[in-house]
């Protein structure tokens, strides 16, 4: 495995610890990676729960990676290969048959939000703040919010947090129902790792099934945001928005 994704078996648990700093990006090679984990988890029937989790405190999972995202915008390649990449690699965490939880110690914003949507149970740290704030750069999700947050929270709390590009903490993430649990500050792995514990001791053969039968079928609205994401992505608005993100400066939209 690479060393920007490990995967720790503990018994019937695995964890599997992103750690690319110093905001856990999802550059290509930790998407390539993530996406072996979840194939190598998949077949192994000696896992029967897996926590994810993000190394350090800056961060659970950030978005893409801004260095190469930017020489894509000012290139104009390879956009549709990585947007492919990263939807075959979550739609692989999202399938795999044992239960997943994300134990997300620190902020999960864009790309970070996406992966926590994709795990089954989300135990977060209270300083924890998820957000989806790709439109404050004149993008829009690419990896599956537009069609996993509204199933997660309901309709109308995902178009306020996505039309906005606003930021929710742990506690107000619970009460929509994207948080499983607010641990105690600082435990947001340790009590990720009890959970597990927890569905692992159940029969494996009616979690699987359980997780089989909830999943509803999104292959149709993910095609369409991705149809969506990669007609935004060469605007003048996205070239702006992330020159303006990296330059630290407020972005001077067109509309365009």
């Amino acid at each position: 495995m690479s060393e920007a994704v490990r995967v720790d078996r503990e018994g019937a648990v695995a964890v599997v610890t992103v750690d690319n700093p110093p905001v856990n990006a999802l550059a290509d090679h930790v998407i390539d990676a993530l996406d072996a984990a979840a194939v190598e988890l998949a077949g192994d029937a000696d896992v029967r729960a897996v926590v994810l989790a993000g190394a350090g405190e800056k961060a659970f999972l950030a978005g893409a990676d801004l260095e190469e995202f930017a020489a894509r915008l000012a290139s104009g390649e390879g956009i549709e290969e990585h947007a492919a990449a990263t939807r075959r690699a979550l739609c692989r965490w999202e399938a795999l048959p044992q239960p997943v939880v994300a134990a997300v110690q620190a902020h999960a914003m864009g790309g970070g939000l996406e992966v926590a949507l994709v795990c089954d149970l989300v135990v977060a740290d209270p300083g924890a703040r998820f957000g989806a704030p790709e439109v404050r750069l004149g993008l829009m999700p690419g990896a599956g919010a537009t069609q996993r947050l509204p199933r997660r929270i309901g309709v109308g709390p995902a178009k306020a947090m996505i039309l906005l590009g606003t930021t929710i903490d742990a506690a107000e993430a619970q009460r929509l129902g994207l948080v499983h649990a607010v641990s105690e500050p600082g435990a947001a792995l340790a009590e990720a790792r009890a959970l597990a514990d927890e569905l692992a001791a159940l029969p494996a053969v009616a979690v699987r099934a359980i997780k089989r039968a909830i999943a509803a079928d999104l292959d149709d609205g993910l095609d369409r945001e991705r149809a969506l994401f990669l007609e935004i992505f060469g605007s003048a608005d996205a070239r702006e928005g992330v020159a303006a993100f990296r330059e630290r400066r407020r972005p001077r939209f067109g509309h365009a």
